[in-house]
């Protein structure tokens, strides 16, 4: 099979993409909080999270009953490959010759190679940015907002306990048939997969692998209504990433767990905050399942 990326509807479910970038806002952003999150860390993280605002919902200190290690979560709203490569390597350097483990929660068509600009203008992400130039995209996103949102030390998200009502259940219905609509309008189409895309991901599971690591790559749940949608379709986006990704494997060392469909791993139909986000039960409910089927990659 051509292995393929795609375009169409599915854009509705990943980060709208600007040429330009605005000036950086005085207030901390998710990268720049929790890069001074790390900074003060008595103690190196035996598990790095890694993601975008998906991955933010996972919880260290769940991760840690799950396995007996330590973990701090380093996902970021709009994360990709960049950002996780900039907290790989801050990690790395600030605690040398400590075994970790990661956790990387990727959408469905994987992380690109578009740097946000306020981890191009972080002093602490330059080095690390200049070590990759190569691999990143000309394209500039536009410059996210202040985060709104508090952290933990561990880096998880502070006071999130959302609360369940036929209302909020009646706006989450509302927004699934909404992304249904468009998948309908537009059905996915793959397009010829560009490969410079994802060389920085490829260099970033070598250099994990060169630590010693097999890292967990996890596939993002979507909302099972959505979902089926795009099934009818063939889930190209999401069987194509995974074709690439098994491609990997002879060059790479690393476990994809593919968690799109909520029903493998125990998912509820309420606990989402909108139809690509789950809610912290359900990423307990995830975190269980991949711990479990991790390979021993988490041990």
């Amino acid at each position: 099979m051509r292995r393929s990326i795609l375009t169409g509807s599915l854009a509705v479910l990943t980060a709208v993409v600007a040429v330009s970038a605005g000036a950086a806002p005085s207030k901390p952003t998710d990268r720049s909080a929790k890069l001074d999150l790390i900074e003060r860390l008595q103690h190196g993280p035996q598990i790095l999270i890694l993601g975008d605002s998906r991955g933010r919902e996972a919880q260290p200190s769940y991760i840690q009953r799950l396995t007996g290690h330590s973990a701090f979560n380093a996902a970021v709203t709009g994360g990709s490959a960049p950002d996780a490569w900039v907290f790989t390597r801050y990690t790395a350097d600030l605690f040398p010759h400590q075994q970790r483990r990661y956790i990387w929660f990727v959408s469905a068509g994987l992380a690109t190679n578009i740097i946000d600009p306020l981890v191009e203008t972080d002093p602490r992400s330059q080095q690390y940015l200049a070590e990759v130039a190569k691999y990143l995209s000309p394209v500039r996103i536009s410059a996210p907002l202040p985060t709104d949102t508090r952290y933990h030390a561990d880096g998880s998200i502070a006071d999130w306990n959302p609360s369940y009502s036929a209302k909020r259940a009646a706006k989450l219905q509302a927004k699934a048939a909404k992304l249904i609509a468009l998948i309908r309008a537009q059905p996915p189409v793959a397009t010829p997969l560009d490969p410079t895309r994802f060389q920085l991901f490829e260099h970033l599971l070598g250099y994990m692998n060169s630590l010693g690591a097999r890292p967990v790559i996890v596939l993002n749940p979507i909302y099972p209504t959505v979902l089926a949608e795009l099934e009818k379709h063939g889930n190209p986006v999401a069987a194509t990433s995974l074709e690439y990704l098994d491609g990997l494997h002879g060059r790479y060392d690393f476990v994809v767990l593919d968690c799109e469909d909520s029903r493998k791993w125990g998912g509820t139909d309420y606990d989402w905050t909108n139809p690509t986000h789950v809610g912290p039960a359900n990423m307990r409910r995830m975190l269980r399942y991949v711990v479990a089927h991790s390979e021993g990659a988490l041990k």
